[in-house]
C-alpha cells in the first residue's frame, strides 16, 4: 500500500485530509493508498524525514516545504520526481515561488498576520517589522512554541531581513503554546500582539483582536506537494484534484492564496497585501 503523507497546519489538516481521503475512496480502490495525517506533536522527527532516510518515501507528500530543508540534495534527488508542469499563477512565479530544482511545487501560500488587542494597543502601532525589535515591545508579543513551523518561519524571516539585529526581536517575544493559544491570550489581554497564520487570526471569541498589516508586507509559508520517485502516474488524479477549483477555493476561504490564481482572498479585505519572499534557498536554510 502506497502512502499519502499530509503535514499541514492544524487548522486545515483535518478538513483537507478528509477531502483527500474522500477523493481517493471515490477514484481508487480501497487498498491503493494509506492517507496519513501527521499529528502535531512537538519534539518528534517528521515522518517525511524518517521515511526518506529509510528509503521509503511517500508516493505523495502534501504540506510544509520546511521539511525539505532538513533533507540532503542526494536524498531529495533519489526520493522525488521533478514536477515541471504544475500550475502556478504568473505573479507567484515572478515572485520566485517556483522551485528551480522542481522537486516540490506550491499549491497554496499561507500569509502570516500580526494580531493586536484593540484595547491595549493605541494609535501608535508598529508599521515596520523592525519596530518589533524595540525594547518597548519586550514581553508584549506572543508566538507559538519555538519548535512549531510557524515560529521557525517567523524567526527565520526576521533573520533574513535583519541578520545583525533579529535577536532583539526574539528577546521581545514569548514563545509558548499553539497558534490558537496565542490568539486566545491576545484576545484576553494577556499580550498586546500575536503572530499566527492568517486563518487563526479570525478565531477571536471575545472580539478584542484585529489584524495589523505591516507596510513592508506579510511573511508567508508555502504549502507544497512532492511526488515520490516513479509515482507520477499513480498519483496524477490526486495532484490534479489539489489544483482543481473546489480545493483551491477551499484554501481561499481560509485566507490562503491559491497557487493557481495567485489572488489575495476577499476574506482578508486587503487588496494591497504583499508577501515578503526571498526565494527558496534562504527560506529552507533558515527554517531547517
Amino acid at each position: 500500500m502506497e502512502k499519502i503523507l499530509l503535514h499541514c497546519p492544524m487548522n486545515i489538516s483535518r478538513a483537507f485530509s478528509n477531502m483527500i481521503r474522500e477523493f481517493v475512496q471515490k477514484e481508487y480502490s480501497g487498498s491503493d493508498f494509506e492517507v496519513y495525517d501527521e499529528p502535531h506533536r512537538l519534539g518528534s522527527e517528521e515522518t517525511l524525514l524518517k521515511s526518506v532516510k529509510k528509503g521509503q518515501p511517500p508516493a505523495l507528500y502534501i504540506g510544509h516545504a520546511t521539511d525539505f530543508g532538513r533533507l540532503s540534495e542526494k536524498e531529495i534527488n533519489s526520493s522525488f520526481e521533478q514536477v515541471l508542469d504544475l500550475p502556478l499563477s504568473e505573479n507567484l512565479e515572478k515572485s520566485g515561488f517556483k522551485d528551480s530544482n522542481h522537486f516540490f511545487h506550491p499549491f497554496t501560500i499561507i500569509p502570516f498576520a500580526v494580531i493586536c488587542n484593540k484595547g491595549l494597543v493605541g494609535n501608535e502601532r508598529p508599521v515596520k517589522w523592525q519596530d518589533f525589535q524595540d525594547p518597548a515591545y519586550c514581553g508584549k508579543i506572543r508566538i507559538p512554541d519555538r519548535e512549531r513551523t510557524i515560529s521557525r518561519v517567523l524567526v527565520g524571516a526576521m533573520k533574513i531581513l535583519y541578520p545583525d539585529t533579529y535577536e532583539k526581536f526574539i528577546t521581545n517575544c514569548f514563545f509558548e503554546g499553539s497558534p490558537i493559544d496565542v490568539v486566545n491570550s491576545v484576545d484576553q489581554g494577556e499580550y498586546h500582539y500575536g503572530m499566527v497564520n492568517v486563518a487563526f487570526s479570525r478565531f477571536s471569541r471575545l472580539k478584542n483582536t484585529s489584524i495589523l498589516w505591516i507596510d513592508e508586507g506579510a511573511f508567508c509559508m508555502p504549502q507544497v506537494i512532492a511526488i515520490g520517485k516513479g509515482k507520477r502516474e499513480l498519483v496524477e488524479k490526486i495532484v490534479d484534484y489539489i489544483f482543481s477549483p473546489p480545493v483551491q477555493d477551499f484554501f481561499a476561504l481560509q485566507g490562503f492564496i491559491p497557487a493557481v490564481s495567485g489572488e489575495i482572498p476577499a476574506i482578508l479585505h486587503n487588496d494591497n497585501l504583499r508577501l515578503i519572499w526571498n526565494g527558496w534557498e534562504d527560506f529552507l536554510k533558515v527554517t531547517a
